[in-house]
């Protein structure tokens, strides 16, 4: 008889992700309306609240819904937003759609790196130089 692994990871059934993923749905909709007596459109023209917006509202919405689950089920309140990085996991679902946003997402992530660090890392020899990278005992290198 084959054991299935997986089946010891899913803590919550089918009819719960849909029920899950409703609520969040409405919730993340009714997050995005505007408070009574405030109008869709601010002076200046801008909506109240725009796609990414409303996308990171249900994100948000549904995660916290997994995390109680996983709290009622499991007596641990997970962070999913620490455990997935979001982008990797739509690149694993699309990724001809996500190859691009990825590349770039990775190129701001290692200009902020080189920016915070330093191109040269503060003056230190890079790892792979193996002449420079030996401990000095002070009279050799006078």
């Amino acid at each position: 008889m084959k054991t299935d692994h997986v089946a010891q990871c899913r803590f919550f059934t089918p009819e719960d992700a849909c029920r899950i993923a409703l609520q969040a749905y409405y919730t993340a909709t009714r997050h995005l309306t505007p408070p009574p007596g405030e109008t869709w459109f601010a002076e200046d023209g801008s909506p109240w609240a725009s796609a990414t917006d409303f996308a990171e509202a249900f994100s948000g919405e549904l995660q916290a819904r997994l995390g109680l689950l996983a709290l009622d089920y499991l007596g641990e309140f997970y962070h999913v937003s620490n455990s997935w990085h979001l982008l990797r996991l739509a690149c694993n679902i699309e990724p001809e759609k996500i190859a691009p946003i990825l590349a770039k997402h990775e190129a701001e992530i290692a200009a902020l790196n080189a920016e915070f660090f330093g191109d040269e890392m503060n003056s230190l020899p890079s790892v792979d130089n193996q002449v420079n990278n030996h401990q000095s005992n002070g009279a050799q290198n006078a």
